[in-house]
């Protein structure tokens, strides 16, 4: 009953950290399965789906440090980075979730984690074994990328209309 409760919602969670579904239907199971053996030590304390959250998002990152998906490398990127562009136009989140998938790994596991999660960049430097600083510069790349593919998208739409 759990499971059904949840399953879509921590499926979207997941799907945030692997463009690949079969990991995120992985991490989804697992994370699942890392909730019903510590259920005891739910302190009723805060909310159960913030807790169940924090559970399956500490599993995704567990699985993409395991697997050494998680890559950062800012040199491969800085060189298309225009860091004055702004993006105008008012933007859905829908639009933004779904470029997310386009930024690179890092990035986008960092956006992530600061963005949508609520994490801070120490807790974020802890949980991937980076600096707070490579956290901060791959959180600005994430946007000024995000920025550049948004204005990408609005020229695009603006040129078939």
């Amino acid at each position: 009953m759990l499971y059904e409760k949840y399953d879509a919602r921590f499926f979207a969670v997941c799907k945030r950290y692997f463009t690949d579904i079969q990991q995120a239907e992985d991490a989804l199971v697992k994370g699942f399965l890392k909730i019903f053996q510590h259920l005891q030590n739910y302190s009723f304390e805060g909310s159960f789906e913030g807790w169940m959250r924090r559970i399956m998002i500490n599993e995704c990152l567990m699985e993409l440090r395991k697997n050494k998906i998680f890559h950062l490398n800012v040199d491969d990127y800085s060189s298309s980075i225009s860091s004055n562009q702004e993006a105008s136009q008012q933007i859905e989140e829908d639009d933004v979730m779904k470029l997310l998938d386009y930024l690179p790994e890092g990035c986008r596991l960092v956006f992530t984690l600061y963005v949508i999660e609520g994490y801070k960049h120490k807790e974020i430097a802890e949980s991937l074994g980076i600096t707070e600083g490579t956290s901060k510069s791959q959180l600005n790349l994430a946007k000024t990328k995000l920025k550049e593919m948004l204005s990408k998208n609005e020229n695009i739409k603006s040129n078939l209309s």
